[in-house]
């Protein structure tokens, strides 16, 4: 099933769930009536002033669970497929992995563990995914770990449905084993698989510790060294995303160095290109940070929930990270190229383009001169946030820059093209 078309169905359901046949009637005929959508985009302005300007607010005790008030439909409604698609992002990231891909398409067994999964949003996306690459019968168990016993009972419910939804499309079933458990991010090794997880998932749960401890700049917190050292498969995947806010990307940019500081047998699948601590906080400004911007097409209620609000949902920012230990990357190497991530957005000067991207050996600002366009090295501009670009020929220096050599030809990989165009 298609990302579209999972939160269509998604949607729908939760419309028909939390608002009723009369809501439902509505969404299948056009526009939801302001009546119905009015108090959750009340609740929604508060959430999100929640996560931008009053974050404390989320760790008080009187106002901490949003599950409990209305603000757990605007998470349902807005939230959640907002977080989907980034999951769905990374994701197809490791879908484009030939040789991995087919190595998951060769398994008939999953394991998910999704610390802080909230609604079961991360496990949502992996699932279409795995669905998607796996055409024949599979199974999956999912550990859901929430401190909210309202979200855990989300998670599992949602989980059901997609399971239900998915299988009517196939020929062959897949089976599904749900294990909620209430706890805190902290205790997350406690719930670890006998034989490892195949997807590990921490999605937005570091900031709400890192910015808290001032050791995150230095050592990784002890449960997210056990989560990657005893919870993870040989062949398995540690996956983390984050708010694209400049001191939550960059604290989770020092966590993850130190996850590598910590284990040798620990290497990026992405966003890096190459082996080594970030280069990006050894070399640019403390002004910059890394995060990827993708451009979906929301759906219906999103949308009309942006109108209420004033909200922008269209282009989805976020920081992300994902290791493994079985050598792969999402930049295998090429003979004869290099590979680029791009993390900047292409600025037009006087006779130049560029942009911030990181490289074998360094971050820093790629220069096109516009003298030296050339149909082989298009994709320059075309790349996207997150988009990685491939050069036939090492840039050279220029300055504090480095340019574009007029020979190379330029080659982008991009995770996926649109989402709900």
């Amino acid at each position: 099933m298609t990302s579209d078309d999972f939160l269509l169905q998604l949607e729908r359901y939760l419309t028909a769930r939390r608002l009723g046949s009369t809501a439902l009637a509505q969404y299948d005929r056009g526009p939801v009536g302001k009546a119905f959508l009015a108090p959750i985009a009340d609740a929604l302005a508060r959430l999100s002033n929640d996560f931008t300007r009053a974050r404390q607010a989320l760790t008080e005790a009187a106002s901490g669970d949003y599950w409990r008030d209305a603000r757990r439909l605007a998470y349902l409604f807005h939230f959640l497929p907002r977080n989907y698609v980034k999951a769905a992002w990374v994701l197809a990231e490791t879908g484009r992995h030939a040789r991995l891909a087919q190595e998951l398409a060769a398994k008939s067994r999953f394991a998910i563990l999704d610390i802080g999964c909230g609604p079961g949003t991360a496990s949502l996306a992996t699932l279409n995914f795995l669905a998607a690459l796996r055409p024949t019968a599979f199974g999956v168990s999912v550990a859901l770990v929430e401190a909210s016993p309202t979200a855990a009972q989300e998670a599992a419910e949602l989980l059901r449905q997609a399971v239900a939804w998915l299988n009517a499309e196939r020929r062959e079933a897949i089976t599904i084993h749900i294990a909620p458990q209430v706890g805190d991010a902290a205790q997350a090794q406690s719930y670890l698989p006998s034989d490892g997880a195949d997807f590990i998932w921490l999605s937005n749960v570091l900031n709400e510790t890192l910015l808290e401890s001032p050791a995150a700049s230095v050592a990784a917190p002890d449960w997210v060294t056990t989560l990657a050292r005893e919870g993870l498969a040989p062949d398995g995947g540690l996956y983390v995303i984050e708010p694209a806010l400049r001191e939550t990307a960059r604290a989770a940019m020092k966590l993850r160095d130190a996850l590598l500081a910590s284990d040798s047998t620990l290497q990026v699948f992405a966003p890096c290109t190459a082996d080594g601590p970030c280069r990006l906080l050894a070399q640019r400004p403390a002004r910059d940070w890394c995060h990827v911007s993708l451009t979906w097409q929301p759906p219906p209620l999103v949308a009309q929930l942006d109108s209420l609000t004033g909200l922008r949902s269209q282009a989805q920012k976020f920081f992300y990270f994902v290791l493994r230990r079985d050598g792969k990357r999402a930049a295998e190497p090429r003979q004869g190229w290099s590979a680029w991530r791009v993390i900047g957005d292409l600025q037009r000067e006087k006779g130049r383009e560029k942009r911030l991207a990181c490289g074998p050996d360094r971050c820093a600002l790629l220069t096109r001169f516009k003298r030296d366009r050339r149909p082989e090295n298009a994709p320059f501009s075309k790349a996207e946030r997150g988009d990685i670009l491939w050069l036939s020929e090492s840039p050279a220096p220029l300055a504090d820059e480095l340019r574009l050599s007029p020979g190379a030809r330029v080659e982008r990989q991009s995770p996926i093209e649109r989402l709900m165009e």
